[in-house]
């Protein structure tokens, strides 16, 4: 992929380019900057958008702090939190939704804190009219209580992962595929086999129609459907 987009020059393209999914997503095969790549995309936007004084440089802001975050620099991230959110509201929908991003970046070594994270936060998500925000929340939520074995209790907050990502954005857009694949995962978590599995053989043929065979995310949901074909239905 790196050859093909050195070979159209999109490089180039990419520090003149203000479409904010260039600077996550491969051109070429659709599928997220990682590692090193993703950090040098990170520079590479920041640079761009750093003389932006409007909320987009708060966005940027945000978005590489995520990049630090997981690259395990909290401080620096910290700094580019701290700097996004400057002079705004506590119940600011930038201000949650960083506090949001905390605590996913926290879902791989330590959920227990993620969890506390939300669950503070989540009074002022209530207030808050933004429906992206609500999803972050109840998707990152429920994704901790998984972690730590507490499927029940994320079961029905899948419910609504599902049909705020559905009501706000389309039964086939990328949020509400996932929203799914998380609820098919739950329930068959929770002993609803039938029913997970039922939802993610949905996925799988809503995401290969829309996002093609080869999508990334396939693979995941495969391997979920050839967890549940162990189960007993």
């Amino acid at each position: 992929c790196l050859a093909e987009m050195a070979a159209r020059n999109e490089w180039m393209v990419l520090d003149g380019d203000r479409t904010f999914s260039r600077w996550a997503f491969c051109a070429t095969c659709h599928q997220p900057f990682i590692g090193a790549l993703d950090a040098e995309m990170a520079r590479r936007k920041w640079r761009h958008y750093r003389d932006d004084n409007s909320d987009v440089r708060r966005m940027m802001l945000q978005s590489v702090a995520i990049t630090l975050r997981k690259d395990h620099e909290s401080d620096a991230a910290d700094g580019l939190e701290e700097e996004a959110t400057e002079g705004l509201a506590r119940d600011d929908p930038k201000v949650l939704l960083a506090e949001i991003t905390r605590a996913d970046c926290l879902l791989g070594p330590n959920p227990a804190a993620a969890l506390g994270i939300l669950t503070a936060v989540k009074p002022r998500v209530d207030r808050c009219d933004f429906a992206h925000v609500h999803l972050s929340c109840a998707m990152t939520t429920a994704i901790a209580l998984i972690r730590i074995d507490r499927d029940q209790e994320a079961e029905p907050i899948t419910a609504e992962c599902v049909q705020l990502a559905t009501e706000a954005q389309g039964p086939e857009s990328t949020d509400a595929l996932e929203a799914m694949e998380l609820r098919g995962v739950t329930l068959i978590n929770v002993g609803r086999a039938r029913e997970g599995k039922a939802l993610l053989t949905r996925v799988l043929a809503t995401r290969t129609r829309v996002l093609g065979a080869d999508h990334p995310s396939n693979l995941r949901t495969k391997r979920h459907l050839d967890r549940v074909s162990d189960v007993r239905l």
